[in-house]
């Protein structure tokens, strides 16, 4: 097929020069040079701009390198799934955040492994962009999370929606102390934003799915932090925060993963602003077409049946 030896034509475009190619492809270079003749015949275009030194890919041979990549990858695909049908012991790719993964796979995986004892199962636990891409270039079967607004082209199913609430120290005195037993990770506190102007904060990385929350909180609220600690682990985040270094946007599921079960009420104030956000949906993602559609399905449904009724700060979508 055109692609068999796509590697010969890459190698040419990458080394612009037949005689570097060949060496870098154990060949010769009348053997290289013989494949691209009969390449651009059959064709019937010239890939390669062969009249200037270093040689140069032309138009049709940029667009004919990208295309037979996605043919590439394509097969490949194929390969796979042809592969999974006829020997079902393989692998299901579930992604999932670093927070909610450490909480949720230990109540999922027990179950679904002793329905499927013979499929292997890989966590790749990341952040909720890279979740989305992994999906779209199909390397990940399922993802779950506050996933990014582009997966809304695959198959998504609304697991609930999670509190999202701003956490700080008692030393910044965001509540007042005469009311504090009223409230906590369950019953905010609603303050004004300018009691957050000048602080310092602890916010996400970009790449976190909850940084968008945080960026237009201080955006729509004017909030200038006097400092940003910026963390890749929420949990992390959490410590800083227990030892005053700034305010936090926290979700539900940071909450619920601490291994300690503390109480942060006698630590912490929790608070929210009017008109900020007070809750994310976690949804869970995936590709109709896929050939491991019952492992994917029988998965989510261990996340609903088995997952969702022992978490707090959240709402089921029915």
């Amino acid at each position: 097929m055109l692609y068999e030896k796509l590697n010969y034509v890459l190698a040419i475009a990458e080394e612009r020069n037949l005689t570097r190619a060949a060496k870098r492809l154990f060949i010769s270079q009348p053997t290289l040079t013989l494949y691209l003749n009969r390449l651009e015949a059959e064709l019937g275009v010239k890939l390669f701009d062969r009249s200037k030194t270093p040689i140069g890919l032309t138009e049709a041979g940029n667009y004919y390198i990208g295309e037979m990549k996605k043919i590439y990858a394509s097969e490949q695909l194929l390969r796979n799934d042809i592969k999974f049908i006829a020997n079902p012991s393989q692998t299901l790719i579930v992604g999932i955040g670093q927070v909610r993964g450490h909480h949720w796979l230990p109540m999922i995986l027990p179950t679904f492994c002793s329905i499927y004892p013979q499929v292997n199962v890989q966590v790749v636990q990341s952040t909720e962009q890279y979740l989305g891409q992994a999906l779209h270039t199909h390397h990940m079967d399922l993802a779950f999370g506050a996933l990014p607004a582009s997966v809304s082209d695959l198959e998504v199913v609304e697991l609930m929606h999670e509190k999202l609430f701003l956490a700080a120290h008692r030393k910044y005195g965001l509540i007042p102390s005469a009311d504090r037993k009223q409230y906590s990770a369950d019953n905010p506190y609603q303050i004004s934003h300018t009691k957050l102007d000048g602080l310092p904060f602890i916010i996400p990385q970009v790449n976190n799915g909850l940084y968008d929350s945080y960026e237009k909180i201080v955006l729509n609220n004017e909030i200038h932090p006097s400092r940003t600690i910026s963390v890749n682990n929420l949990n992390t985040g959490l410590e800083l925060a227990l030892k005053g270094l700034g305010v936090q946007l926290l979700s539900g599921s940071i909450l619920q993963c601490d291994q300690n079960k503390r109480d942060f009420s006698e630590i912490l104030d929790f608070c929210i602003l009017e008109d900020m956000p007070q809750t994310r949906k976690c949804v869970a993602a995936y590709n109709g077409d896929s050939v491991k559609l019952k492992l994917i399905l029988d998965f989510i449904r261990i996340v609903q049946n088995e997952v969702l009724p022992n978490c707090n700060y959240i709402t089921v979508d029915s």
